[in-house]
C-alpha cells in the first residue's frame, strides 16, 4: 500500500509540475496529434475491408487482425513520444533544482526515435528470455539480471543521445556497478500506470465494438452504415486508448527519468566523494517523505 501512496503523490507532483513547465507539456500535444493520425490512417484497412470483402468470417479475422496492428502502432507511438518526455523531464529536474542554469530548452527533436522504437519491439523477448533464464539458472549467473534496469534504457537513450545498443551497455554498465539506490517499484508508479492504461483499452474496445453494432448491425446493415458504424467504433476506442497510454507514457517517462536522474547524482558523489550529492532528486525525496540534505553541508 505504501507503495501504491508514493505512486499516487508522484503521479500528481509531476502533473502539478507540467502545468507550471509549458515545455513538460509539449510531449502531451506530439501523442495525440500522432495518436488522432494513426487511429485515421488505421481506418483504411478497415473500410477497405468492408468494401471488398463484405461480412464475412475472413472479413471478421481481418478486422481483428487490423485492430491489434493498430493498437500496437498507438502503443509503439506512445514509447517513442514518452522519449520526449524523459528529454523535458530530465531539462526540468536539472532546472528546478539548479543543477542547470535557466536557459531556452529546445523543442522535440525525436531524437534516436528509431532506437526507441527498437527497444519497444525486442523488450516482450527480452521479458521472455530472463524469465526462462531466472527459472533455470536463478537470478546468480543469470546474464539477463540487468533486465531489472531495463527501465532506464529510454532515457539512456534520449538524454544521452546513444544508440539502442549503446544504451543496453550502459544500463548494464549501471546495474554492474550498483548505482540504482531502489527498487523500482519501491514507488508503484508502472503498475498503476500500467493499470489505468490496460483498463481504459479494455473499457474502449468494448464501447467501439457496442456503438459500431449499435449504428449498423453486421449482418443486415448496408455498406455505408458498416462504414459509419467501424469508423466511430475504432475513433471512439482509439480514444479511450490513447487517454491510457496518454497517462501511463508520461508518468512512467518521468518516473524512470527520476531515477535515471539519481543514478547521475550517484555517480557524481562517487568521483566527487562527497556523499550529499547522491541524493535522490527533489520529487523523489518529496514522495518518499526523505528530505533533501542541503548542499552547503
Amino acid at each position: 500500500m505504501q507503495s501504491l501512496n508514493f505512486a499516487f503523490r508522484f503521479i500528481n507532483a509531476c502533473f502539478s509540475l507540467a502545468l507550471k513547465h509549458k515545455r513538460l507539456r509539449n510531449p502531451w500535444l506530439i501523442l495525440w496529434m500522432g495518436g488522432v493520425a494513426i487511429l485515421v490512417l488505421g481506418m483504411i484497412p478497415f473500410v477497405a475491408v468492408i468494401i471488398l470483402v463484405g461480412m464475412t468470417q475472413l472479413s471478421v479475422a481481418l478486422i481483428g487482425l487490423f485492430s491489434i496492428l493498430l493498437l500496437f502502432a498507438v502503443l509503439a507511438w506512445g514509447e517513442v513520444s514518452a522519449s520526449e518526455t524523459c528529454q523535458a523531464f530530465f531539462y526540468t529536474l536539472n532546472q528546478a533544482e539548479e543543477i542547470a542554469p535557466e536557459t531556452e530548452i529546445p523543442g522535440p527533436e525525436f531524437v534516436r526515435w528509431q532506437d526507441v522504437f527498437m527497444w519497444f519491439l525486442i523488450q516482450p523477448g527480452l521479458a521472455v528470455i530472463r524469465l526462462f533464464k531466472k527459472i533455470f539458472q536463478g537470478e546468480k549467473g543469470n546474464q539477463e539480471a540487468w533486465l531489472t534496469a531495463s527501465y532506464l534504457t529510454v532515457p539512456v537513450i534520449r538524454i544521452e543521445n546513444l544508440s539502442q545498443v549503446e544504451a543496453v551497455e550502459r544500463v548494464k554498465q549501471i546495474f554492474k556497478d550498483h548505482l540504482l539506490r531502489v527498487h523500482l517499484d519501491l514507488v508503484g508508479v508502472r503498475p498503476v500506470a500500467g493499470m489505468i492504461q490496460w483498463l481504459f483499452i479494455l473499457v474502449g474496445g468494448v464501447l467501439g465494438l457496442w456503438v459500431g453494432r449499435i449504428i449498423a448491425d453486421p449482418v443486415t446493415g448496408g455498406v455505408l452504415s458498416r462504414m459509419l458504424g467501424i469508423a466511430l467504433g475504432i475513433l471512439l476506442a482509439g480514444v479511450l486508448a490513447l487517454l491510457g497510454i496518454f497517462f501511463s507514457s508520461f508518468t512512467r517517462a518521468c518516473y524512470y527519468t527520476s531515477l535515471y536522474q539519481w543514478v547521475l547524482n550517484v555517480e557524481s558523489a562517487r568521483r566527487s566523494g562527497e556523499t550529499s550529492q547522491g541524493a535522490p532528486p527533489a520529487i523523489l525525496s518529496r514522495v518518499m517523505g526523505k528530505p533533501k540534505p542541503n548542499k552547503k553541508e
